[in-house]
């Protein structure tokens, strides 16, 4: 039996995502203590490891927690899809090394290639953003937002997804509130500075981009599913902001 402290320090998490985790009944220790120490045996710990792999996978804890608490739930039939999507995602990740290693030798002049070689192995719904973006954009300007993308870490990237995925619930939970406020012009400074890790926008583009929000209905879908007045109330805020 292992500590909460163990635990974490096993598994690499902190000891309040344990503490989290028990809290909404998606990870209970096998026991607790008379004196309220919370004690983890191997089956808590396989059940710990499948969270981390559907985390890694990019499902959220009320996905997992559907999935881990059906009834036919399987470990070893879980642990073998894990692998599959683990192996595509390899097979994605040496094809997009293979992409940026081509792009390094372009720009030291080693080799030739063409705009459309940068993103040859991007998935198909990546390159229609990429083509889409090229043609709204400075295409110089996407070329650089790919590349700054293309260096961060898959534990920087999945950070970096769940600090947007905050910064939509926070502003969703502003709505009805005077676009104006303090309140959401720090939001728009949040957004703002989430954007500029890849590109520094002006007073134009940040507009732009709201807008953009609300236009296309690629974007307001993803932002619907947060709250139907997030899109329009972002932007709100931001021509509160730059007025």
């Amino acid at each position: 039996m292992y500590t909460v402290k163990q635990v974490a320090d096993l598994a690499g998490v902190s000891i309040r995502t344990l503490h989290y985790y028990d809290s909404i009944d998606l990870l209970k220790p096998s026991r607790i203590s008379a004196n309220g120490y919370r004690w983890y045996g191997e089956e808590a710990l396989l059940h710990l490891q499948q969270i981390l792999l559907y985390r890694e996978l990019d499902f959220d804890l009320a996905s997992i927690k559907r999935l881990m608490d059906q009834k036919d739930f399987s470990v070893v039939q879980a642990l073998l899809a894990h692998k599959r999507a683990l192996k595509k995602r390899i097979a994605r990740l040496e094809r997009l090394v293979e992409t940026v290693d081509n792009t390094i030798a372009r720009q030291r002049g080693d080799r030739s290639m063409t705009d459309e070689d940068l993103f040859r192995n991007l998935t198909p719904e990546e390159r229609a953003y990429t083509e889409e973006a090229m043609n709204t954009w400075d295409p110089e300007l996407v070329r650089e937002s790919h590349r700054r993308y293309n260096q961060l870490s898959a534990a920087e990237r999945q950070q970096l997804k769940q600090e947007g995925q905050q910064l939509n619930r926070d502003w969703a939970a502003l709505i009805g509130t005077d676009p104006a406020a303090q309140a959401a012009r720090t939001m728009v400074e949040r957004w703002r500075k989430s954007i500029e890790l890849f590109w520094t926008p002006d007073t134009e583009g940040l507009l732009g981009l709201a807008r953009m929000y609300n236009e296309d209905e690629r974007f307001k879908k993803t932002y619907d599913q947060v709250h139907p007045r997030l899109a329009g109330y972002i932007l709100d805020c931001v021509q509160a902001y730059l007025q």
